[in-house]
């Protein structure tokens, strides 16, 4: 018996399915994986559906704004105004402005002794300011002019008995030699009290961080000077210094003090 070309040889046990029956599974299984496939892309948005419901049912069917931005946290990068009496620089320039007079006087008294203001150029602070907190220390009742003792006015320089200068420390020496300033200190010289800036600036160990009461002991002592006082010692402990021991080099056992006392005057 011939066997038909093409038709494989059947062993014992060997079941012979025909050629087109490998279709059908191969089919069937294609068609199920693409419902596993497509049921799988069907729950998802089923899901996504269902969110999209819940979040619109909870909300008050208003349309919601936008979010407000955050304030940006507050920075405090602003820095206080600078001290109108405190020089930004100190340059030694040798050369003296003087600041023009108001027509304040110590009570009104035009025939006082006249003192001017200068600043030295090189020394950058505010001229004005400064001649204005003169003025104030020189005219205030617990100075110089206490009880009529003294009577001061501003004036120009043409008509002034002494002036106040603020001066660099190398021409606060020029200016007060041959007295030892020695760039640190202050003097009385040839009709001028000369403040020395760098120490107007820094202060003085016996007033501490009190610049404030420093400057007016600065003033009213050189001041004393161009009115004919002389130093003074510590007269006791815990006692307030006299405005002509010299301050700026220490007080003890005395307490520091900016005015003149009643025995000065």
């Amino acid at each position: 018996m011939h066997r038909r070309r093409g038709t494989p040889r059947r062993g014992p046990g060997t079941v012979l399915l025909p050629a087109r029956s490998m279709t059908p599974v191969h089919v069937r299984r294609r068609r199920n994986a693409a419902m596993v496939v497509g049921g799988g892309l069907v729950g998802l948005g089923g899901l996504i559906a269902l969110v999209a419901l819940v979040a619109a049912a909870s909300g008050d069917g208003a349309e919601r704004a936008p979010a407000s931005p955050r304030p940006a946290a507050a920075t405090s990068s602003a820095q206080p105004p600078p001290d109108p009496l405190t020089p930004r620089s100190i340059r030694s320039t040798g050369t003296l402005a003087a600041v023009p007079a108001t027509n304040t006087s110590s009570a009104g008294d035009t025939a006082g002794l006249g003192f001017a203001v200068e600043v030295e150029k090189g020394v950058a602070v505010d001229r004005a300011a400064f001649a204005r907190e003169v003025e104030r220390t020189l005219l205030d009742r617990r100075g110089w002019t206490a009880d009529g003792a003294y009577s001061l006015r501003r004036t120009d320089e043409d008509e002034a008995a002494f002036t106040v200068t603020l001066a660099s420390p190398d021409t606060t020496d020029e200016l007060c030699a041959p007295l030892a300033t020695n760039g640190t200190y202050s003097c009385h010289q040839n009709g001028r009290a000369v403040l020395n800036a760098e120490r107007w600036t820094s202060g003085a160990e016996a007033y501490g961080r009190d610049l404030a009461r420093y400057r007016q002991y600065m003033v009213n002592h050189e001041v004393g000077h161009a009115l004919g006082e002389s130093h003074l010692e510590c007269p006791g402990e815990g006692l307030p210094a006299p405005i002509m021991v010299q301050q700026t080099k220490g007080v003890a056992p005395c307490e520091p003090n900016p005015w003149p006392l009643d025995s000065e005057r």
